[in-house]
């Protein structure tokens, strides 16, 4: 249930941004922010240090080390179901974004429009955060429920760099997390870490029961030996 109140919560606010972003709302307050990271649209070592980051982050690059690492997880389970699931996910995020992008037609803080839509949201950080987000999620349970800060904070850094090139809004940076989160957040509430797992539902559920300390099958044989000693 937790899990569902943040993907509604993320996707609610996700459509409201939107909205504000279509109808202007936010435009005053975005202007601010760029004048005041990249006065005067001078390209300086913040913006060179930054360039390294979206480069080296860039979507295609993200892209292809999510499908390596899913191949080889893949190949480890001896199963499709990773790679299909992590397709559908990626397909869903893809097709959401492209559609917000031309649905809202916002242009760069340059002015202007992008090949694949407008400015809102940033493709770069819902790239980074469900690429990221997919491959903690297939590195799981071994790993730290800890391990989920290395998304957000590869969104955080993309976000920052984008800011201060002035590649991006800031509304458009905080737009494209909150949807990365809805998408993982959805893929996770409906059951997706059972299908990377390649796991039925009583197998989780069972799971649950054990990490709860139920006994369900030890319930069951004393209850048949109290009935056997009242006969």
């Amino acid at each position: 249930m937790k899990r569902w109140r943040i993907a509604l919560g993320s996707a609610g606010a996700f459509a409201a941004l939107a909205v504000s972003v279509r109808l202007g709302l936010v435009n005053a307050m975005d202007l601010i922010i760029r004048d005041w990271v990249r006065p005067n649209d001078v390209w300086g070592p913040a913006q060179q240090w930054s360039d390294v980051v979206v480069e080296g982050l860039r979507p295609a690059v993200l892209a292809a080390l999510l499908a390596a690492f899913t191949l080889a997880y893949s190949v480890k389970q001896r199963s499709l179901k990773p790679l299909a699931f992590v397709a559908g996910v990626g397909l869903a995020t893809v097709v959401v974004s492209v559609a917000t992008k031309i649905a809202v037609g916002r242009l760069n803080p340059h002015g202007i429009m992008g090949e694949d839509g407008g400015s809102f949201p940033s493709g770069h950080t819902v790239t980074i955060v469900v690429c990221l987000g997919l491959c903690v999620l297939m590195a799981q349970p071994r790993t730290s429920h800890w391990a989920w800060l290395i998304p957000a904070v590869g969104a955080g850094l993309m976000g920052v760099s984008l800011v201060l090139q002035a590649a991006h809004w800031l509304t458009d940076v905080v737009g494209g997390g909150l949807l990365a989160t809805a998408v993982l957040a959805i893929a996770i509430a409906s059951g997706g870490s059972r299908l990377i797992h390649d796991q039925s539902l009583n197998d989780h559920e069972s799971a649950g029961s054990e990490e709860k300390g139920q006994l369900p099958s030890l319930t069951s044989t004393s209850e048949a030996e109290i009935d056997s000693r009242s006969i």
